[in-house]
């Protein structure tokens, strides 16, 4: 059986496209029938995510992501404003400001749970014939089988990016407080594959099997968040217990530019006794975007006019609240703890929703009208809805912190941090796990100019990790860079997540 030759997520669906057309315009009838109708359905479900984007809110910096993600403690200044904005009252500066130059702070990473790229090479990235040309890989029952089995350990496919376009933190005393402002571009997309519609790719419909869609997952969202937030130091009111403790707050608007999820999916695919094959239909989705993309709905007359700018209409306006918890003692421990991305976005500005609820018999797959009524009968409907509302990815995060040299009065050759530290996640919305992460890092500066980072992560989306990054801080302008998963880079292809994070910002 000839396979795709390519099929990362939404360049996926699009080739299927292909496949119906190439099928049936040449009337060949696959080695199994039902895999026409697996394409047919996959077809409408791609309509719905063709014009779609994604979400990421709090992000890490790249002096915290090398460390190993302990935000809590290890995000300051203009970093703090997402992570734990107590942190702004720990500022040793007056100001400091993070923009596109002279690098922009970027996080990415895109992986899944199941399969490294390497082996999405082999099984999707096609062979070339005699002529050159790249064909489809035909496998053999042993390599079906391994194929499958990698659906044992996960099907999620999982993407996501934040840029910051530009934040600022301002030291205004003790006595006033610490202000921060920041925009950012958050985007993210989150895919899981059915392992019941890759054993049908695999092997073809059996007699009295019925294969379930019920865990297909396509999510996607492009959001920018405006964030204010404020700290002070309140230790005076402790009486001066601890060296400083301080709490922050950052309120967040929330602008949604594009969303996409699968609300409902009970589709399933039954052949019966007589080789007859029946699909039985059951979806709804969400959809909602900025009428500036010009995105032009089957159900509508009316022509939407593309308007792309810098300031898009928002197709959907959310609030949130970061707030936390910083102290420090003895000038060696620092505490942190903050609860992240508390709010929600409503997605009222003409969402769309996508329906389908219906069956369809097929007879005879040889019936050259077969696409035209499996449309019909199987095609979701699309309609303005009343609106919908998506959560944003809260976090619980804790940590701690300790300077060793600080500790052995110097006698420890530069500066030496450890930390630890605990992240929890509240949701499974975009960006977002419910799984557990902890982990463990230092920040070494055998000079100022140059800190060298690294960390061990246990939990989270990808198990455990070992992160390193390096800084250069020329005291006005400051670089970093970070891997989260430096295991990954010398894997090669072997693995399954890529990952980095690139960061500057001024300080005066």
């Amino acid at each position: 059986m000839k396979y795709f030759q390519h099929i990362p997520t939404i360049k996926w669906f699009s080739e299927i496209q292909n496949r119906i057309l190439s099928v049936y315009n040449n009337k060949i009838v696959p080695q199994s029938r039902t895999i026409c109708v697996v394409y047919i359905l996959l077809f409408f479900l791609s309509n719905l995510v063709m014009a779609q984007y994604g979400g990421v809110l709090s992000y890490p910096d790249a002096r915290t992501v090398a460390i190993g993600s302990q935000a809590a403690v290890t995000s300051t200044g203009v970093y703090a404003i997402l992570a734990n904005p107590a942190n702004l009252a720990l500022q040793g500066t007056t100001i400091e400001i993070s923009t596109v130059l002279p690098i922009p702070s970027i996080n990415a990473v895109s992986g899944n749970d199941f399969m490294t790229f390497s082996d999405i090479e082999y099984y999707f990235g096609g062979v070339k014939d005699e002529n050159g040309n790249i064909i489809g890989r035909y496998l053999d029952p042993s390599e079906k089988e391994i194929l499958l089995s990698k659906f044992n350990e996960g099907n999620r496919i999982q993407t996501s990016a934040a840029i910051n376009l530009f934040s600022i933190s301002l030291s205004a005393g003790k006595d006033i407080g610490n202000f921060g402002f920041s925009i950012n571009d958050v985007l993210g997309q989150r895919t899981g594959l059915p392992k019941d519609l890759i054993d049908l790719f695999l092997n073809g419909n059996r007699v009295g099997r019925t294969y379930y869609l019920n865990d297909l997952v396509l999510s996607t969202s492009y959001l920018r968040e405006y964030n204010l937030s404020y700290a002070r130091d309140f230790s005076p009111l402790l009486n001066n217990i601890f060296d400083s403790f301080s709490a922050g707050v950052t309120l967040k608007l929330v602008h949604g530019y594009a969303y996409t999820e699968i609300e409902t999916i009970g589709t399933t695919i039954k052949t019966l006794e007589d080789h007859s094959i029946l699909i039985e239909n059951n979806l709804a989705a969400n959809i909602a975007v900025s009428q500036d993309f010009g995105i032009q709905w089957d159900f509508d007359d009316v022509k939407n006019i593309q308007n792309i700018s810098p300031f898009l209409n928002p197709a959907g306006v959310g609030f949130g609240i970061n707030f936390g918890f910083a102290t420090e003692l003895d000038s060696i421990w620092t505490f942190g703890l903050s609860i992240t991305d508390i709010g929600s976005v409503s997605w009222d500005n003409n969402p769309v929703s996508y329906k389908s609820s219906s069956s369809f018999l097929i007879s005879d797959v040889t019936d050259s009208t077969l696409t035209d009524s499996i449309e019909a009968a199987l095609k979701p409907i699309g309609s303005y809805s009343d609106g919908f509302t998506s959560s944003l990815p809260t976090v619980l995060r804790l940590g701690a912190s300790f300077r060793l040299d600080r500790f052995l009065n110097g006698n420890f050759p530069g500066k030496m941090l450890l930390v630890v530290g605990y992240n929890q996640g509240f949701n499974n919305s975009l960006n977002n796990t419910t799984s557990p992460l902890l982990s463990l890092g230092f920040e070494w500066k055998p000079i100022d100019l140059f800190p060298i980072r690294s960390g061990f992560t246990f939990g989270g989306f990808t198990g455990f990790a070992w992160s390193l990054g390096l800084g250069i801080d020329a005291e006005v302008v400051e670089f970093n860079f970070a891997s989260a998963d430096i295991i990954s880079a010398f894997k090669g292809n072997d693995t399954k997540v890529v990952q980095f994070t690139i960061g500057s910002r001024w300080k005066f």
